[in-house]
């Protein structure tokens, strides 16, 4: 049924039963609305009541329910799409850290120029941070005694760019409460020297330590302020809904960080279990209570398989190609991989499972398909986030699964890095995105890297890596929005506009279906609707 035959059939209904139809506190009309429906793609306006949506149609339509009390916003035939749901943001308390600029990629001796610079500018005691690639983190030299000779008397943390790496001075160290006794946790590696002390790296979940205790020591008070500032990028860009990937603390403290920042967002906050040492492990139940706003939903696991291929982390079924007999590492042991399927299989707890490389992939399918009957997953919805060698022969068992893909934009541009590792080859089968819909299997965007969703989107429709693969932009905002919302079960709330769903919308600066790709990354909102009140408006909600 269309929403025009719908208004039909609500207004007959009225007339007939001697009530009348529902007027709407708001209408928005004259516009191009994509609505992420498949059933109905394209509209003109959108009437809305309290909260929800009670009519998409033409602007005749809709401008005839309006009552004497109703709010009109003439769109001008700016377009307006379901608010975008970040399917996988990293957010966190902010230590007090000067960034020092380098280029992409830099070589060992252009960071030691760069921090010789920074010491002579960043105030003084302040932790300088350096965001690094793989030139730097293949040289071997680069250690903590190399960082020590050129910087000692304050800390320094050379973070690489994929987020599964840190190489540390011995202040930095000191500063995450790192000592020579540190046990490393499980799933992550500290570096040793050949004496058995400490060399500053810190791989995968040591990695993962090491932002949590930094995180830790922002004072309580303060830590409210990163959501809150990162909620007002958000609703600029038109984006309503997140899935937040806790990794800067405890999930109990994330979620009260949440809650007390006052974001107008709604959250999909995922525990990330961590054990450290002969500790506990840490945030394996969900916490309580489990939905402690109608905006904060805190339930889902999050674990991690393996890293990347830039660092060598992903494990692959083949050899790196330039490094012969490497073939990455799975983090976790298997008896741990099967206890997490176990509780998301007896549980309505949401799985994700970060995995990269395909040995990891199908170490991830083979758990779930031991672990469970596949009609019993499916119904569960197990996420793949990232899912970047999700190889051919994989699809058929992933499909069988439920799985759905949570790819990121981001990834799509490193060409030349992953043809320095993986090679020709099996980049040309890589980060699969338009073939995994052909297969029917559910796709979701997330940034977990530049927040802009039209940058994203940008990469997501020309994928560098792979263009046989890039989606068309109508294939991308479904997958942003819509398929967002299916990843976290949310699908008959958002995600689409249509009759029922909550008015959760952006009203964009310019087409996004029509301007040229170079144009995309400027686009922004002019008017983001969270159910159906204004938290981000460029002047086009008048008082």
């Amino acid at each position: 049924m269309s929403n025009q035959t719908l208004i039909s059939v609500i207004a007959a209904c009225a007339i007939g039963c001697g009530t009348a139809a529902p007027v709407p506190d708001t209408i928005l009309i004259n516009g191009k609305v994509f609505t992420s429906n498949a059933d109905q793609l394209w509209a003109e306006a959108i009437a809305i009541r309290g909260e929800r949506i009670i009519a998409v149609a033409t602007t005749d339509a809709v401008a005839a329910m309006a009552g004497p009390q109703t709010r009109r916003v003439d769109l001008g035939g700016r377009t307006v799409i379901p608010g975008f749901n970040d399917a996988h943001v990293h957010v966190g308390p902010r230590i007090d850290t000067f960034a020092v600029p380098v280029s992409d990629d830099p070589t060992t001796p252009q960071v030691a120029a760069a921090l010789a610079d920074a010491v002579q500018k960043a105030p003084a005691g302040v932790a300088l941070t350096v965001q690094i690639g793989g030139r730097v983190w293949d040289d071997a030299t680069c250690t903590r005694s190399w960082l020590d000779s050129l910087v000692s008397d304050r800390a320094v943390m050379l973070q690489m760019f994929t987020g599964h790496g840190v190489i540390l001075n011995s202040a930095g160290l000191q500063r995450a409460g790192i000592d020579e006794s540190i046990v490393d946790p499980e799933g992550g590696r500290f570096g040793r020297d050949a004496a058995g002390r400490l060399n500053g790296r810190a791989e995968e979940y040591a990695d993962l330590l090491i932002g949590r205790r930094l995180a830790a020591s922002v004072p309580k008070t303060d830590r409210p302020v990163s959501y809150r500032q990162f909620s007002t990028e958000a609703v600029r860009l038109g984006i309503t809904s997140v899935h937040l990937m806790g990794n800067s603390g405890p999930h109990a403290g994330i979620v009260q960080d949440v809650v007390a920042s006052g974001s107008p967002l709604r959250w999909r906050i995922l525990r990330w279990p961590v054990k450290e040492g002969d500790q506990p492990l840490q945030d394996s139940k969900t916490h309580l209570p489990p939905q402690p706003t109608p905006r904060v939903d805190a339930r889902g696991m999050k674990w991690m398989l393996d890293g990347t291929p830039i660092e060598r982390f992903a494990a692959t079924r083949e050899p790196f190609a330039d490094r012969g007999g490497e073939r990455g590492r799975i983090n976790l042991p298997e008896e741990r991989i099967a206890q997490f399927a176990a509780w998301a299989y007896g549980s309505e707890d949401p799985l994700a499972v970060h995995a990269v490389g395909d040995r990891a992939i199908e170490t991830y399918i083979s758990a779930l398909e031991k672990g469970g009957r596949p009609e019993i997953w499916a119904r569960k919805r197990p996420r793949l986030e990232h899912g970047d060698m999700l190889m051919p022969d994989l699809v058929p068992r992933a499909k069988a699964l439920g799985m759905v893909v949570v790819q990121n934009p981001a990834h799509l541009m490193l060409r030349e890095p992953l043809l320095r590792t993986l090679g020709p080859a099996r980049v040309s089968r890589a980060q699969p995105m338009k073939s995994l819909l052909d297969a029917g299997i559910p796709l979701a965007i997330g940034s977990d890297g530049p927040l802009n969703p039209f940058l994203n989107i940008l990469f997501a429709t020309t994928h560098a890596v792979n263009p046989a693969e890039a989606l068309t932009r109508e294939q991308a905002v479904v997958a942003y929005t819509h398929g967002s919302a299916y990843a976290e079960f949310a699908e008959r709330d958002k995600g689409r506009l249509l009759p029922g769903a909550l008015a959760d919308l952006a009203v964009l600066s310019a087409d996004l279906f029509s301007v040229p790709p170079n144009e995309l990354p400027a686009l922004q909102s002019v008017l983001t609707l969270i159910s159906g009140q204004p938290v981000h408006n460029a002047g086009l909600w008048q008082p």
